[in-house]
């Protein structure tokens, strides 16, 4: 569709723009420093700072890649690529202003985490306002705010999510959710008093973790899954715009009757009924210490690509930082670099990868179905209800 593919290039190039601003500043500001200290050469060039950020961008760009449809995450990753330049050129305005006595250098630094935060709001918008025909039959994520949560409401292509409850720096991970295969009804209905509205969340147990927020008066939407209902505040121009996407994107679902009919909650979370295990798989868990892991595991390869680049550029500070000196190789140690490259690459693959994907995969279904169903002597002495027809 044109209209999602010129929404993601001028995403794309914001993002990009968000990299370049604090780099091409911060080679200003070297040079600045240079001239104020007597004309000295600047130490580093653009091009040394774009080489030296590979390992960074190619992290973004994975990112990017693995969120190609979530849109809400595209300005957490726009200012991920700004940061490592952004942490350069603030650092370099403060010495600036304490060692050459130039406090213009203090605005110029706030002005470029204003612009670079700026940028990033931009990507947000460009890929998700205005909400049009065309966005609404795309794929990619819309998200709205609702009323008086931290929240917020994200129509996805298979399900409406609702992200944080706790604070809005833990919106990357969903924490209730409805799938369009178990959507049974939505609607707009009017809130007369604040209600205290509770859901259950997965608790990496057999007893759901309870959640509650207060739905305060006014437009809702109630919505009903067979694994939950929930009534989400939001204002009746956002109800009405949700409705319509979630007509849209969920008509040709198929309504599924019973989710755990072949297999339960806990056996495909990994769970045991009979004791509580480490909070391993929390709804909100972030498997942070893969990262620090495999950073580690990366550390050859980066070595190896650094001498490379050292050789095929000239560049003397690189060829120093990666022992190539004179464009010069060790054999011995290139071969060294090269096996433990390719031993750390399979470890990374077997403890980083491996655990993250299964990670995610049983996060998407906890949060697409997070209450347990019944034990084996509850379920054959509960009656059956028959078929239920879906609502739109």
């Amino acid at each position: 569709m044109i209209e999602v593919f010129a929404r993601r290039v001028a995403a794309l190039a914001l993002v990009a723009l968000a990299a370049l601003i604090p780099i091409t500043a911060f080679t200003h500001l070297t040079a600045w420093d240079a001239k104020l200290r007597g004309g000295a050469t600047p130490s580093t060039t653009l091009a040394e700072l774009v080489l030296g950020g590979g390992a960074i961008w190619l992290i973004i760009a994975i990112g990017l890649g693995w969120h190609w449809r979530r849109s809400t995450m595209w300005p957490t990753w726009a200012r991920w690529a700004a940061f490592p330049g952004l942490f350069l050129s603030v650092f370099t305005c403060f010495f600036i202003a304490g060692e050459q006595n130039e406090p213009i250098a203090l605005v110029m630094a706030a002005g470029l985490v204003v612009a670079c935060w700026l940028v990033s709001e931009a990507v947000r918008l460009v890929l998700t306002r205005p909400v049009t025909t065309g966005l609404i039959s795309s794929k990619l994520e819309i998200p709205f705010p609702t009323r008086d949560l931290k929240a917020r409401l994200c129509v996805r292509a298979d399900r409406l999510v609702l992200d944080s409850l706790a604070s809005r720096r833990k919106r990357s991970r969903d924490v209730l959710a409805v799938p369009w295969t178990s959507l049974t009804s939505i609607e707009l209905v009017e809130v007369e008093a604040d209600t205290v509205w509770r859901v259950n969340v997965f608790s990496n147990w057999v007893v759901a973790k309870s959640r509650e927020f207060v739905v305060t008066p006014g437009p809702a939407l109630h919505v009903i899954g067979t694994s939950r209902e929930l009534m989400i505040p939001v204002t009746a121009k956002v109800g009405q715009t949700v409705l319509t996407a979630v007509h849209a994107r969920s008509a040709n679902a198929e309504s599924a009757e019973d989710p755990f009919a072949k297999r339960s909650w806990y056996s495909v979370a990994g769970v045991s009924p009979e004791r509580r295990p480490k909070d391993a798989f929390r709804t909100d868990g972030r498997p942070y210490v893969l990262a620090i892991v495999g950073a580690f595991l990366l550390t050859p390869l980066l070595m190896l690509t650094g001498m490379t680049v050292a050789v095929r550029t000239g560049s003397e500070k690189l060829q120093k930082q990666f022992f190539a000196v004179g464009g010069v190789v060790d054999p011995v140690w290139v071969t060294t670099l090269g096996i433990a490259s390719v031993v750390f690459l399979y470890l990374l693959q077997r403890f980083v990868i491996k655990p993250f994907l299964n990670h995610m995969k049983v996060q998407e279904y906890i949060e697409a179905h997070p209450s347990p169903p019944p034990r084996p002597a509850e379920a054959d002495a509960a009656p059956r209800s028959g078929k239920k027809r879906k609502k739109r």
